[in-house]
Protein backbone atom coordinates (compact mmCIF):
# COMPACT_ATOMS: atom_id res chain seq x y z
CA UNK A 1 0.00 0.00 0.00
CA UNK A 2 3.06 2.25 0.66
CA UNK A 3 4.71 1.78 -2.18
CA UNK A 4 1.28 2.87 -4.74
CA UNK A 5 1.32 5.79 -2.86
CA UNK A 6 5.08 6.51 -3.29
CA UNK A 7 4.73 6.10 -7.18
CA UNK A 8 1.66 8.46 -7.36
CA UNK A 9 4.16 11.00 -5.28
CA UNK A 10 6.90 10.52 -8.15
CA UNK A 11 4.67 10.53 -10.76
CA UNK A 12 2.95 13.92 -9.64
CA UNK A 13 6.09 15.43 -8.95
CA UNK A 14 7.67 14.53 -12.57
CA UNK A 15 4.60 15.98 -14.10
CA UNK A 16 4.97 19.14 -12.60
CA UNK A 17 8.73 20.11 -13.76
CA UNK A 18 7.75 20.81 -17.52
CA UNK A 19 5.26 23.74 -15.78
CA UNK A 20 8.32 24.97 -13.49
CA UNK A 21 10.18 25.12 -16.19
CA UNK A 22 7.93 27.05 -18.58
CA UNK A 23 7.19 29.55 -15.22
CA UNK A 24 10.43 30.32 -14.81
CA UNK A 25 11.68 30.29 -18.23
CA UNK A 26 8.18 33.33 -18.76
CA UNK A 27 9.51 35.05 -16.05
CA UNK A 28 12.99 35.25 -17.34
CA UNK A 29 11.70 36.56 -20.51
CA UNK A 30 9.93 39.00 -18.76
CA UNK A 31 12.63 40.30 -17.10
CA UNK A 32 14.63 40.51 -19.60
CA UNK A 33 12.02 42.31 -22.08
CA UNK A 34 11.41 44.58 -19.02
CA UNK A 35 15.47 45.59 -19.10
CA UNK A 36 15.94 45.97 -22.84
CA UNK A 37 12.53 48.07 -22.91
CA UNK A 38 14.38 50.10 -19.99
CA UNK A 39 17.00 51.33 -22.03
CA UNK A 40 16.60 54.17 -24.40
CA UNK A 41 16.51 53.72 -28.59
CA UNK A 42 16.95 56.17 -31.87
CA UNK A 43 13.97 55.34 -33.82
CA UNK A 44 11.78 57.41 -36.25
CA UNK A 45 8.13 57.77 -36.11
CA UNK A 46 4.84 59.52 -37.82
CA UNK A 47 3.08 62.24 -36.10
CA UNK A 48 -0.38 64.12 -36.82
CA UNK A 49 -0.24 67.53 -36.89
CA UNK A 50 -2.80 70.56 -35.85
CA UNK A 51 -1.62 74.23 -36.82
CA UNK A 52 -2.18 76.91 -34.38
CA UNK A 53 -1.90 80.36 -33.79
CA UNK A 54 -1.84 81.02 -38.09
CA UNK A 55 -1.29 84.48 -38.37
CA UNK A 56 -4.38 86.82 -38.22
CA UNK A 57 -7.23 87.57 -40.40
CA UNK A 58 -4.71 84.61 -42.55
CA UNK A 59 -6.79 81.51 -43.43
CA UNK A 60 -5.45 78.38 -45.40
CA UNK A 61 -6.50 77.86 -49.26
CA UNK A 62 -5.27 74.78 -49.72
CA UNK A 63 -4.52 71.66 -47.24
CA UNK A 64 -1.01 71.57 -45.90
CA UNK A 65 1.41 68.77 -44.41
CA UNK A 66 -0.83 67.11 -42.12
CA UNK A 67 2.48 64.51 -40.81
CA UNK A 68 5.97 64.73 -39.77
CA UNK A 69 8.46 62.23 -39.24
CA UNK A 70 10.28 63.06 -36.06
CA UNK A 71 13.66 61.20 -35.11
CA UNK A 72 13.22 60.01 -31.43
CA UNK A 73 15.82 58.73 -28.46
CA UNK A 74 13.54 57.69 -25.81
CA UNK A 75 12.75 54.44 -23.51
CA UNK A 76 11.67 51.25 -25.42
CA UNK A 77 8.49 51.70 -23.03
CA UNK A 78 8.06 55.02 -24.55
CA UNK A 79 8.74 54.25 -28.30
CA UNK A 80 6.22 51.35 -27.96
CA UNK A 81 3.29 53.67 -27.28
CA UNK A 82 4.59 55.86 -30.10
CA UNK A 83 4.35 53.17 -32.27
CA UNK A 84 0.72 52.23 -31.33
CA UNK A 85 -1.01 55.27 -30.30
CA UNK A 86 -1.12 58.38 -33.51
CA UNK A 87 -0.42 60.82 -31.28
CA UNK A 88 -1.68 64.56 -32.50
CA UNK A 89 0.90 67.38 -32.19
CA UNK A 90 0.37 70.98 -32.23
CA UNK A 91 2.41 73.08 -34.42
CA UNK A 92 2.91 77.04 -34.07
CA UNK A 93 2.54 79.37 -36.79
CA UNK A 94 3.73 82.10 -34.78
CA UNK A 95 7.36 82.29 -36.64
CA UNK A 96 5.94 82.03 -40.15
CA UNK A 97 7.92 83.29 -42.82
CA UNK A 98 6.81 85.10 -45.90
CA UNK A 99 7.84 83.93 -49.34
CA UNK A 100 5.59 85.72 -51.87
CA UNK A 101 1.97 86.04 -52.89
CA UNK A 102 0.18 84.02 -50.75
CA UNK A 103 2.81 81.21 -50.34
CA UNK A 104 4.78 80.93 -46.41
CA UNK A 105 6.85 78.71 -45.25
CA UNK A 106 8.10 77.29 -41.75
CA UNK A 107 11.37 75.55 -40.47
CA UNK A 108 10.47 72.32 -38.25
CA UNK A 109 13.43 72.72 -36.55
CA UNK A 110 12.21 76.39 -35.41
CA UNK A 111 9.39 74.04 -33.83
CA UNK A 112 11.32 71.44 -31.94
CA UNK A 113 11.12 73.00 -28.81
CA UNK A 114 7.88 72.96 -29.02
CA UNK A 115 7.07 69.44 -29.90
CA UNK A 116 9.14 67.78 -27.58
CA UNK A 117 7.38 69.67 -24.76
CA UNK A 118 4.32 67.98 -25.95
CA UNK A 119 6.22 64.53 -25.66
CA UNK A 120 7.46 62.82 -22.73
CA UNK A 121 10.48 64.53 -20.36
CA UNK A 122 12.30 61.01 -21.10
CA UNK A 123 11.89 61.98 -25.00
CA UNK A 124 14.53 64.20 -27.33
CA UNK A 125 13.64 65.26 -30.68
CA UNK A 126 16.59 64.79 -32.43
CA UNK A 127 14.95 65.21 -36.59
CA UNK A 128 12.42 66.74 -37.63
CA UNK A 129 11.19 65.42 -41.74
CA UNK A 130 10.46 67.56 -43.68
CA UNK A 131 12.23 70.08 -42.59
CA UNK A 132 10.13 73.19 -44.40
CA UNK A 133 6.78 73.27 -44.27
CA UNK A 134 5.08 75.24 -46.83
CA UNK A 135 1.91 77.30 -46.56
CA UNK A 136 -1.09 78.74 -49.00
CA UNK A 137 -2.52 81.63 -46.46
CA UNK A 138 -5.01 84.18 -48.20
CA UNK A 139 -7.18 86.64 -45.99
CA UNK A 140 -10.50 86.37 -44.93
CA UNK A 141 -12.80 87.33 -47.22
CA UNK A 142 -16.86 87.03 -47.27
CA UNK A 143 -19.41 88.09 -49.37
CA UNK A 144 -23.24 87.43 -50.53
CA UNK A 145 -24.36 84.56 -52.98
CA UNK A 146 -27.80 83.66 -54.64
CA UNK A 147 -29.56 80.85 -53.29
CA UNK A 148 -30.41 78.14 -56.02
CA UNK A 149 -32.89 75.47 -55.00
CA UNK A 150 -32.08 71.40 -56.40
CA UNK A 151 -35.32 70.35 -54.93
CA UNK A 152 -37.46 68.79 -57.55
CA UNK A 153 -41.31 69.46 -57.16
CA UNK A 154 -43.60 66.73 -58.61
CA UNK A 155 -47.32 67.33 -58.01
CA UNK A 156 -50.63 65.74 -57.54
CA UNK A 157 -52.57 65.56 -60.95
CA UNK A 158 -54.95 68.54 -60.55
CA UNK A 159 -52.66 70.67 -58.62
CA UNK A 160 -49.93 73.13 -59.32
CA UNK A 161 -48.07 76.19 -57.53
CA UNK A 162 -50.04 79.39 -57.72
CA UNK A 163 -46.89 81.02 -58.23
CA UNK A 164 -43.19 79.96 -58.13
CA UNK A 165 -41.64 79.31 -55.04
CA UNK A 166 -39.88 81.42 -52.88
CA UNK A 167 -36.59 81.16 -50.65
CA UNK A 168 -35.57 82.91 -47.33
CA UNK A 169 -33.22 83.78 -47.51
CA UNK A 170 -31.97 83.91 -50.82
CA UNK A 171 -29.11 85.23 -50.23
CA UNK A 172 -26.41 83.95 -47.78
CA UNK A 173 -23.00 85.28 -46.86
CA UNK A 174 -20.14 83.00 -47.15
CA UNK A 175 -16.87 83.74 -45.50
CA UNK A 176 -13.33 81.80 -46.05
CA UNK A 177 -10.02 82.24 -47.99
CA UNK A 178 -9.95 84.45 -50.59
CA UNK A 179 -8.82 82.37 -53.08
CA UNK A 180 -11.84 79.40 -52.15
CA UNK A 181 -14.56 82.56 -51.86
CA UNK A 182 -13.64 83.96 -55.47
CA UNK A 183 -14.60 80.70 -56.88
CA UNK A 184 -18.15 80.43 -55.50
CA UNK A 185 -21.14 82.55 -57.30
CA UNK A 186 -23.83 80.46 -55.81
CA UNK A 187 -24.75 78.85 -53.08
CA UNK A 188 -26.88 75.31 -53.67
CA UNK A 189 -29.63 73.63 -51.31
CA UNK A 190 -29.01 69.81 -50.81
CA UNK A 191 -30.84 67.58 -54.02
CA UNK A 192 -34.29 66.85 -52.73
CA UNK A 193 -37.52 65.03 -54.49
CA UNK A 194 -41.14 65.45 -53.74
CA UNK A 195 -43.66 63.53 -55.51
CA UNK A 196 -47.47 64.16 -55.17
CA UNK A 197 -47.61 67.40 -53.86
CA UNK A 198 -50.98 68.61 -52.86
CA UNK A 199 -50.73 71.07 -50.07
CA UNK A 200 -48.92 74.52 -49.69
CA UNK A 201 -45.79 73.74 -48.15
CA UNK A 202 -42.94 75.69 -45.84
CA UNK A 203 -40.09 73.36 -45.28
CA UNK A 204 -36.62 73.24 -43.89
CA UNK A 205 -34.00 72.33 -46.66
CA UNK A 206 -29.99 72.20 -45.50
CA UNK A 207 -27.66 73.79 -47.52
CA UNK A 208 -24.67 72.13 -49.46
CA UNK A 209 -21.50 73.42 -47.63
CA UNK A 210 -18.48 73.43 -50.73
CA UNK A 211 -15.29 72.40 -47.91
CA UNK A 212 -14.66 72.51 -44.70
CA UNK A 213 -13.04 76.13 -44.90
CA UNK A 214 -16.05 78.24 -46.16
CA UNK A 215 -18.53 79.18 -43.51
CA UNK A 216 -22.34 80.13 -43.98
CA UNK A 217 -24.23 82.81 -42.24
CA UNK A 218 -27.05 80.47 -43.25
CA UNK A 219 -26.65 76.50 -42.18
CA UNK A 220 -30.17 76.07 -44.03
CA UNK A 221 -32.88 77.73 -46.17
CA UNK A 222 -36.85 77.40 -45.69
CA UNK A 223 -38.57 77.04 -49.12
CA UNK A 224 -42.08 78.35 -49.41
CA UNK A 225 -44.85 77.56 -52.07
CA UNK A 226 -48.90 78.00 -52.21
CA UNK A 227 -50.44 75.01 -53.60
CA UNK A 228 -53.73 74.83 -55.69
CA UNK A 229 -56.15 72.88 -57.06
CA UNK A 230 -56.58 73.70 -60.85
CA UNK A 231 -59.02 73.18 -63.19
CA UNK A 232 -59.58 73.98 -67.13
CA UNK A 233 -61.75 76.17 -68.68
CA UNK A 234 -62.53 77.01 -72.27
CA UNK A 235 -63.79 79.82 -74.61
CA UNK A 236 -64.42 80.31 -78.21
CA UNK A 237 -63.17 84.31 -79.12
CA UNK A 238 -63.04 86.58 -82.36
CA UNK A 239 -59.49 88.09 -83.20
CA UNK A 240 -58.27 91.86 -84.81
CA UNK A 241 -56.02 92.03 -87.64
CA UNK A 242 -53.63 94.73 -87.07
CA UNK A 243 -51.12 96.05 -89.13
CA UNK A 244 -53.23 95.33 -92.38
CA UNK A 245 -51.93 97.61 -95.21
CA UNK A 246 -54.70 100.57 -96.04
CA UNK A 247 -57.07 99.82 -98.85
CA UNK A 248 -57.22 96.28 -98.20
CA UNK A 249 -59.65 94.14 -96.87
CA UNK A 250 -59.19 90.56 -95.63
CA UNK A 251 -60.89 87.75 -94.56
CA UNK A 252 -60.30 84.88 -92.53
CA UNK A 253 -61.00 81.09 -92.02
CA UNK A 254 -62.06 80.36 -89.08
CA UNK A 255 -63.60 83.68 -87.86
CA UNK A 256 -62.73 82.79 -84.32
CA UNK A 257 -60.29 80.44 -82.24
CA UNK A 258 -60.54 78.47 -79.27
CA UNK A 259 -59.05 79.39 -75.66
CA UNK A 260 -58.01 77.03 -73.43
CA UNK A 261 -56.66 78.02 -70.29
CA UNK A 262 -55.76 76.64 -66.71
CA UNK A 263 -56.48 78.65 -63.52
CA UNK A 264 -57.01 77.91 -60.27
CA UNK A 265 -60.12 76.52 -59.03
CA UNK A 266 -61.04 79.40 -56.74
CA UNK A 267 -59.96 81.64 -59.29
CA UNK A 268 -62.26 79.99 -61.77
CA UNK A 269 -65.49 82.54 -61.78
CA UNK A 270 -62.64 85.46 -62.25
CA UNK A 271 -62.32 84.84 -66.08
CA UNK A 272 -64.47 86.04 -69.02
CA UNK A 273 -64.64 86.50 -72.45
CA UNK A 274 -63.03 90.08 -71.65
CA UNK A 275 -60.20 89.27 -69.86
CA UNK A 276 -58.66 88.12 -73.14
CA UNK A 277 -57.76 89.69 -76.03
CA UNK A 278 -55.98 87.98 -79.29
CA UNK A 279 -54.82 89.47 -82.23
CA UNK A 280 -52.73 88.33 -85.79
CA UNK A 281 -50.53 90.54 -87.04
CA UNK A 282 -50.45 91.01 -90.95
CA UNK A 283 -46.66 92.34 -91.22
CA UNK A 284 -45.49 89.40 -89.51
CA UNK A 285 -46.96 86.86 -91.78
CA UNK A 286 -45.87 89.82 -95.00
CA UNK A 287 -42.45 89.66 -93.48
CA UNK A 288 -41.89 86.53 -92.95
CA UNK A 289 -42.80 85.26 -96.41
CA UNK A 290 -45.73 83.19 -94.60
CA UNK A 291 -49.42 81.93 -96.64
CA UNK A 292 -51.22 82.11 -93.00
CA UNK A 293 -52.04 84.69 -89.72
CA UNK A 294 -50.51 83.20 -86.43
CA UNK A 295 -53.19 84.42 -83.62
CA UNK A 296 -51.44 85.28 -80.72
CA UNK A 297 -53.02 86.45 -77.34
CA UNK A 298 -51.89 89.95 -76.17
CA UNK A 299 -54.22 90.45 -73.15
CA UNK A 300 -54.25 87.81 -70.53
CA UNK A 301 -54.67 87.54 -66.76
CA UNK A 302 -51.87 86.96 -64.76
CA UNK A 303 -53.55 84.47 -62.68
CA UNK A 304 -53.32 81.89 -65.43
CA UNK A 305 -51.30 78.75 -65.05
CA UNK A 306 -51.36 77.96 -68.77
CA UNK A 307 -52.69 79.06 -71.76
CA UNK A 308 -53.18 77.76 -75.75
CA UNK A 309 -54.35 78.68 -78.85
CA UNK A 310 -56.10 76.12 -81.48
CA UNK A 311 -55.67 76.50 -83.80
CA UNK A 312 -52.04 78.26 -84.29
CA UNK A 313 -52.98 79.37 -87.85
CA UNK A 314 -55.40 81.37 -89.26
CA UNK A 315 -56.04 81.19 -93.33
CA UNK A 316 -56.92 84.40 -94.70
CA UNK A 317 -57.81 85.91 -98.54
CA UNK A 318 -56.62 89.58 -98.79
CA UNK A 319 -58.42 91.94 -101.30
CA UNK A 320 -57.56 95.64 -102.59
Amino acid sequence: MLDKSNDKMNSFKNNKKPYVFLLFLSMSMLFWTLIKLSKKYISEVEFNLVYIEVPKNKLQQEDATKTVKMTLKTTGFKMLRYGFEKKILHYSLSDIKHLKSTKYYSLTKTNINNLQAQLSVETDVLRITPDTLHFDLGIKKSKKVKVISNVEINFKPGYSLRKEYHLEPNFVTISGPEKIIDTISVMHTESINWTHVSQPFNSVVKLKKPNGKVSLSENEIIIKGDVVKITEGTFSLPFEVVNLPKGYWISTYPKEVKIIYQVALSDYNKISENSFVIQCDYLHTENNNLEYLIPTIVKKPKILFDVKIIPNKVEFLIKK
